[in-house]
């Protein structure tokens, strides 16, 4: 397909084919609501772009009064909780206030089931949604039509500010836990023929299938291709190794699902040439941050008008609490999302945050030392990025005791482990250390690759 008719499509799908679908959602009834609320959503991003942060500030203190006080009259358990502890919702209560709320863990949300569910929303407007079980037991989610068309533009005003509204011809390099091929079907066929867009499967890779889809993307010219983190991580590895020029994707990258690792993004940026954008969210809240100009600043920018970000403690690297500001099906208020973040200086728990200058990864992606100590899984990547190893999972048990599993290159030598070895041990002192050759190290159930996992728990019950 030449340049001109590849504009001609592009122009057809952003033009025309999705203006198009965006009527058709608004006559259908179960869409209507939701369309309308992407709409509202699109106009207020629009229209508060240019706002100063004291008028940030001020908005989202007037909606999380409102957000509070609709979680109160509308769900069991925020009713009985803010009565147990003396908050008043009806007050005109400070973001210091609000900070006093315990937070919502994983745990809470689980046991507190459809007592978290509002009773103002009809059980068929709800949208039933759950996380990936990255952590262990997925955690349910119930979203309402409001939530879900704030998620909805939240997404679509990202893509636009980068310059690839829906319609644009993209490349998504992803997966599911489910088997992909089978939503090859004529539905799905009809959507990414309007939206423009194809999936290449990232969870069956070899050698033939990089370069069956390296010749794909070739020939279709992606204007960008949106990846899981580390298939991107290898895809570009097998473009360098094999010393090809790639010409797609023709503007960026958004990568997502997983961490993007410092010597991911640097192999990418080396293979392709094109900037690399990450995006940062989860199941459980939708879009939370996003890096917008890559070439200048790796900071995240918050979606503020959706979700009140804010840090656990005030370290500078602390664990990152949500509040969802248009939670019409299921509050969540100050809700843990095991992640940690670190933080602008200045930053304080229960005062909204507008950026993060690091998502550093899930909590549980550490390694724990008798004494206390806590080492950041992400120092790993850092340590062996250097070192001919494809990919590698360094696995903590209860009993303290760490196995190193490792995907060797062609290139692995007997010093290649002898290195690997002294610098593990010296990182990791006091520490039964193995390390055993791997074809393939183990994914969790949402299929992403999480470099380091601790099952060590703590004294007051907390795996970290």
């Amino acid at each position: 397909m030449n340049r001109l008719a590849r504009a001609a499509r592009d122009w057809g799908s952003v033009s025309v084919l999705m203006p198009f679908s965006y009527s058709i959602q608004m006559v259908r009834p179960s869409r209507r609501t939701v369309r309308s609320i992407y709409f509202e959503g699109m106009r207020f991003r629009s229209e508060s772009a240019a706002w100063s942060k004291d008028q940030k500030l001020e908005w989202i203190l007037q909606r999380l009064r409102y957000s509070l006080r609709r979680a109160y009259a509308e769900t069991d358990y925020y009713h009985d909780l803010f009565d147990r502890i003396g908050f008043d919702p009806s007050d005109e209560f400070s973001f210091e206030d609000f900070s006093r709320i315990p937070v919502l863990g994983r745990e809470e949300v689980q046991q507190a089931g459809r007592r978290l569910i509002s009773r103002a929303i009809s059980p068929d407007r709800l949208k039933r949604d759950s996380t990936g079980g990255s952590s262990g037991t997925p955690t349910e989610i119930w979203l309402g039509p409001e939530e879900a068309g704030w998620r909805e533009s939240a997404g679509e005003t990202f893509i636009r500010r980068i310059g690839i509204p829906s319609g644009t011809r993209t490349g998504y390099f992803w997966g599911h836990h489910l088997d992909i091929t089978a939503t090859d079907n004529l539905r799905a066929r009809i959507h990414n023929f309007i939206h423009n867009t194809r999936t290449f499967n990232c969870f069956r890779l070899s050698p033939d299938v990089f370069e069956r889809y390296h010749q794909e993307f070739e020939r279709w010219k992606p204007t960008c291709i949106v990846a899981y983190a580390g298939a991107l991580g290898s895809l570009a590895e097998y473009i360098l190794e094999r010393g090809y020029q790639p010409t797609y994707p023709t503007r960026c990258f958004v990568t997502g699902a997983e961490k993007l690792m410092p010597h991911h993004r640097q192999l990418i940026e080396q293979a392709f040439g094109r900037p690399v954008h990450e995006r940062y969210g989860s199941r459980d809240v939708g879009f939370i941050a996003y890096q917008m100009d890559p070439s200048r600043s790796l900071d995240f920018e918050i979606d503020w008008a959706d979700l009140l970000v804010e840090p656990e403690t005030e370290a500078g690297e602390a664990s990152i609490l949500i509040t969802k500001l248009h939670a019409d099906g299921m509050p969540m208020i100050r809700y843990r999302i095991d992640d940690v973040g670190r933080f602008p200086s200045g930053s304080r728990p229960g005062y909204p945050t507008f950026e993060l200058h690091e998502v550093i990864g899930r909590v549980t992606d550490g390694v724990r030392l008798p004494d206390g100590r806590w080492i950041h899984g992400i120092e790993f990547p850092h340590l062996l990025k250097d070192h001919p190893v494809r990919e590698f999972m360094l696995h903590q048990k209860p009993d303290y005791s760490v196995r190193l599993m490792i995907v060797p290159k062609n290139d692995f030598s007997h010093e290649s482990m002898n290195k690997i070895k002294e610098i593990v041990t010296s990182n990791l002192p006091g520490l039964p250390i193995t390390i055993d050759l791997v074809e393939q190290v183990p994914r969790t159930l949402a299929n992403k690759w999480r470099p380091v996992v601790s099952e060590v728990v703590l004294a007051n019950g907390e795996s970290k």
